[in-house]
């Protein structure tokens, strides 16, 4: 699994000793740790590795204080330049190899390209480590999707990352007036549109509906009732709605918020 994490403060680094080991070893990857994070990079990067860090940090306080949730051992997290000396296909390599962390027990990891404006990093950031920690809330110690529906995986991260462009808002208008927005409950895999961001899209009004009606302790209920193995009463059980109730009352949410986009 690819993934991210963050805070501000607190950073606890270790470079010195462990970014040794690692020349010492011919690798050309420098590991270094902060709270919540173990941090591999080549030399090129080191410049950008401290906004790295503490970007990823701040991703980590924002998602585990929603969540309730902080992993036991630190998220690993391989940067890469995509222009850089080794290939993505390299990359990846390294960072599932025991360079990294053993492959067992289990450790999910991050594979994080730096590239682009700040703001974009802090919103990839926040998404993969979305992933990362919701799939060990549901999954402890083994990885994967668990079987839960795109539309939560993709749901949940972009509604941690917060960011609504136009062309987002306009897509949900269009799905609105067509009249074809989806029963969640009913919304399996991949959702089988012809537009897969359609798909994302939907789970980020799903979670900001969530929120915007229980809380924040809403969204972690709802992750909960994912657990695997996982309780069959997903909605009554979560929100107190049956899964039709539940439908009915997120297609008229959508229908308030974005059919003004659309005119």
């Amino acid at each position: 699994m690819l993934a991210l994490a963050l805070t501000t403060a607190g950073l606890e680094w270790s470079s010195d000793l462990v970014t040794g080991r690692a020349r010492q070893d011919g690798s050309p990857w420098l590991r270094t740790e902060s709270r919540h994070f173990e941090v591999h990079c080549l030399p090129a990067l080191v410049p950008e590795r401290d906004s790295v860090v503490r970007s990823a940090e701040r991703a980590y306080d924002r998602i585990s204080r929603r969540l309730n949730f902080v992993l036991a051992t630190k998220v690993p997290l391989v940067m890469f330049s995509p222009s850089g000396q080794l290939t993505r296909d390299q990359v990846v390599a390294y960072a599932v190899s025991d360079e990294v962390a053993p492959q067992q027990p289990h450790r999910s990891r991050i594979v994080l390209p730096i590239a682009g404006h700040d703001a974009q990093l802090d919103a990839l950031i926040v998404h993969e480590l979305a992933h990362l920690l919701v799939s060990e809330i549901i999954l402890p110690g083994r990885g994967g999707d668990g079987g839960v529906p795109r539309w939560v995986h993709e749901g949940l991260a972009r509604y941690m990352a917060g960011v609504w462009g136009d062309d987002d808002k306009r897509l949900m208008g269009e799905l609105v007036v067509s009249g074809h927005v989806p029963a969640l409950s009913q919304l399996i895999g991949s959702g089988g549109f012809a537009n897969a961001r359609l798909n994302d899209l939907i789970g980020h009004a799903a979670f900001d509906y969530i929120e915007g009606r229980w809380g924040v302790a809403g969204i972690r209920r709802f992750v909960n009732a994912l657990i695997v193995p996982r309780v069959d009463r997903t909605y009554d059980g979560v929100v107190d709605l049956t899964p039709a109730e539940f439908d009915a009352a997120f297609l008229q949410y959508a229908v308030r918020r974005f059919t003004p986009v659309a005119r």
